[in-house]
C-alpha cells in the first residue's frame, strides 16, 4: 500500500517572507552598510544559515529587498495589465499616476524608504536595480507616451517624456518627511488633489509635445 502524500511544506515560504520583511525594515533605517545579517535574523526569528538559504547571501537578500520595494512603488504586473487595457492612452497614463501617487502616500512600511535610499545612495546592487525591475517599467510607460505624443520608439524625445512623469514621483519618493523642509506640504494635502495636479500637468505637457511636432 502507498503512503499517502504529505502535504507541501509551507514553513519554508513563511521564513523566506520573516527575512525578507526583517530586512526590509532594517535596511530602510540603517542602510545598505548599516544592517548586518545577524542583526536581520534576530529580527526575523531565523538562523543566519537561513539567508544563504532563500537568498544565496546578504546581498542576494538585500536585492530581493530593493526589488521587492520597488514593485510597491510600481508593480510590473500591474503596469502589464494597464498597458494591455482597452482604455484609452491618456487614461493608461492617469491611471498610472494615481496608482504612483497612492503608493507614495502609503508610508505604513519600509518600500519606500528603502528604494528612497537607494536612489539617494546608491549601493553596488543599484544596476540589478535598474537592469531588472526599472526597464521593464520604462518601456512600458514609454509605450503608453508614445501613444500619446507619436514620438516613435527609440528617439530620445520620448526618453525625455518619462523623465518628465516620473521625476515629480521621485522627487516625492525621496522627500525627508522627519526633518522640516518646503517640501513637506505635498503629503501633507489629500492624495487626489496632488494626483490630479500631476496628471493635469503631464497631460497638458504631452500634447503640447504631440502639438509641436505636428506642425
Amino acid at each position: 500500500m502507498s503512503k499517502p502524500r504529505r502535504a507541501p511544506r509551507t514553513d519554508g515560504d513563511s521564513t523566506r517572507a520573516k527575512l525578507l520583511d526583517a530586512a526590509g525594515r532594517l535596511f530602510a533605517e540603517c542602510g545598505y552598510a548599516g544592517a548586518a545579517s545577524k542583526a536581520i535574523c534576530e529580527a526575523a526569528g531565523t538562523d543566519l544559515a537561513a539567508i544563504n538559504y532563500h537568498f544565496g547571501n546578504r546581498d542576494g537578500l538585500y536585492r530581493a529587498v530593493l526589488h521587492e520595494g520597488h514593485k510597491h512603488f510600481v508593480s510590473l504586473e500591474d503596469l502589464t495589465a494597464l498597458a494591455q487595457s482597452v482604455l484609452s492612452p491618456q487614461q493608461k497614463l492617469e491611471a498610472f499616476i494615481d496608482g504612483m501617487v497612492a503608493s507614495l502616500f502609503d508610508d505604513k512600511g519600509w518600500h519606500n524608504r528603502v528604494c528612497a535610499r537607494e536612489v539617494l545612495a546608491p549601493s553596488p546592487h543599484f544596476a540589478s536595480l535598474i537592469g531588472e525591475g526599472v526597464m521593464p517599467k520604462f518601456r512600458l510607460v514609454a509605450d503608453i507616451l508614445g501613444d500619446i505624443t507619436g514620438i516613435p520608439p527609440g528617439d530620445p524625445a520620448l526618453a525625455r517624456c518619462v523623465v518628465s512623469i516620473m521625476a515629480p514621483c521621485l522627487m516625492l519618493l525621496v522627500i525627508d518627511r522627519d526633518t522640516p523642509n518646503p517640501f513637506q506640504a505635498l503629503l501633507s494635502q489629500p492624495v487626489e488633489e496632488l494626483a490630479a495636479h500631476l496628471k493635469r500637468f503631464a497631460v497638458a505637457g504631452l500634447l503640447a509635445e504631440r502639438s509641436a511636432r505636428q506642425r
